[in-house]
């Protein structure tokens, strides 16, 4: 229910309002909603029969104002069509859920201007932490944002600095493994298929492919290069 005072609108039930139907003071609902574990089974069940009864739902814009940080992480990704990337964000999702967090998903689209736009609205929301899949890993604004105070990772990328922490792949490993298993299977000529002239991680994972050959002791036009617009 909601709460109307004489001549005035309806508006919502508030922490007050659920402390005078419980018969409580407003430290013991507080408790409740942040430290149940400190009211006692009886006193508790009062109070949420209140809550109940009311349909109060508590004010995290309030929360969030007295403790100067969000329940909340983001992350920015590179580009939301790239099942790769949802994947990503669909497994920190289940561990922002597991830690009793939420998590907003921005999609930068490879625009630098977007991104910076996202992460100036996200550090104003004080959320607790920024993932990000960035245009550039060495953009100055990451390292700002994380010398202000919100702890920033950088997915999938290496960024040259170190006041943020990073999550990548180890492209070379990957490229390597993959020629030797075709090197172990008989093949003595493969293609190589990707833009390694400007993704990064294909050209991390071509220098892989590089390496397998000379191990081999093939010699390194063995690769051949189909090059691509996209990955």
């Amino acid at each position: 229910m909601t709460v109307q005072e004489s001549g005035a609108e309806p508006r919502a039930a508030g922490i007050k309002d659920v402390a005078a139907a419980a018969g409580v003071s407003l430290g013991t609902v507080s408790n409740v909603l942040n430290r149940p574990d400190r009211v006692s089974p009886a006193t508790r069940a009062k109070v949420e029969a209140a809550m109940a009864e009311l349909r109060f739902v508590r004010n995290e814009s309030a929360r969030q104002l007295r403790a100067g940080r969000s329940r909340v992480l983001a992350y920015v990704m590179l580009d939301g069509s790239n099942p790769f990337f949802t994947d990503v964000a669909a497994g920190m999702e289940d561990a922002a859920d597991a830690g009793d967090l939420s998590l907003f998903l921005c999609n930068s689209a490879h625009q630098p201007t977007r991104e910076a736009a996202y992460l100036g609205r996200l550090e104003q929301q004080r959320v607790q932490g920024i993932l990000i899949t960035p245009v550039d890993p060495d953009a100055p604004l990451l390292h700002e944002i994380a010398l202000r105070g919100t702890p920033v990772v950088v997915v999938d990328r290496t960024p040259g600095g170190t006041t943020h922490c990073s999550v990548a792949v180890d492209d070379v490993y990957g490229g390597e493994i993959a020629v030797r298993h075709l090197i172990e299977q008989g093949h003595e000529r493969i293609a190589f298929i990707g833009n390694h002239t400007s993704v990064g991680q294909v050209r991390d994972r071509r220098l892989g492919a590089l390496r397998a050959l000379s191990a081999a002791g093939l010699p390194a036009d063995r690769l051949v290069d189909l090059t691509t617009t996209a990955l």
